[in-house]
């Protein structure tokens, strides 16, 4: 397990983590190319399913650690304390009540030239990681491949 320090924040149903740095990456090879088998692939899965997983993976996060994802939706990044954060969104029909995940990129990708623009539609694909963070255990995706 990575040891992050970090402050926590829930943001809607799922936590964005603040990082010690400009942003927090993961420094590594991909391990998931474009053809791997997807072990969970949100792009298939409604918003009901979706965000039921979602809860199950913050109340249950060894059982989907090292797993490969696969999601589609908004690219969102803000800026908090001085720390950037990054998230995939994915909106219910009605458009008020988003889930979505915590998106940590490679240490190869640099903000912002190899990021999507603010609430631009993009698919990644990574492996589900956990990294503790203020003593608690977080999932967060490991972003090996963007595509808009």
């Amino acid at each position: 397990m990575k040891k992050i320090p970090a402050l926590l924040s829930l943001f809607f149903v799922f936590s964005f983590s603040f990082f010690s740095e400009d942003f927090f990456s993961v420094n590594r090879q991909k391990r998931v190319s474009p053809d791997s088998k997807v072990a969970l692939d949100f792009t298939k899965m409604n918003y009901n399913m979706a965000s039921g997983v979602i809860f199950d993976m913050m109340i249950a996060p060894q059982k989907y650690k090292n797993k490969t994802m696969k999601i589609h939706g908004q690219f969102y990044t803000e800026v908090h304390n001085d720390k950037r954060i990054f998230a995939i969104l994915i909106w219910d029909l009605t458009g008020c009540c988003p889930t979505g995940m915590t998106i940590v990129p490679l240490s190869s990708m640099k903000y912002p030239a190899d990021f999507p623009k603010q609430d631009e539609y993009v698919t990644v694909t990574g492996t589900l990681e956990i990294f503790e963070i203020d003593g608690e255990e977080a999932l967060c995706l490991v972003a090996e491949n963007w595509s808009r």
